[in-house]
């Protein structure tokens, strides 16, 4: 579970920009990201939210609970012209 679940789904509801604080273990490193949110799902483990990130102009997966930070931004931003299916295909094309 994750205290930033809600806040991300209102964002997500509401096309409001998402800034957080990401702390990625692999680097030992913490960023700050303003992101899109596109969708939220959940694996057995974590929940993981769907975002355009701003920083790198992509679209990335973050696990909530490597969020130290979260301010849902009052600026808003385009609805997503990208199905589900569609995201999950662009990630079978880039991992092959």
């Amino acid at each position: 579970t994750s205290d930033y679940l809600t806040p991300v789904q209102s964002a997500l509801t509401d096309f409001k920009i998402i800034q957080l604080n990401y702390h990625s273990p692999e680097t030992n490193t913490t960023t700050i990201r303003r992101v899109e949110p596109f969708a939220l799902y959940s694996t057995r483990e974590n929940w993981l939210l769907i975002a355009k990130c701003r920083l790198r102009d992509d679209y990335r997966t973050f696990r909530l609970d490597r969020i130290n930070h979260l301010s849902v931004l009052e600026e808003r931003f385009e609805p997503h012209q990208l199905t589900l299916d569609q995201y999950f295909d662009i990630c079978r094309k880039k991992s092959s």
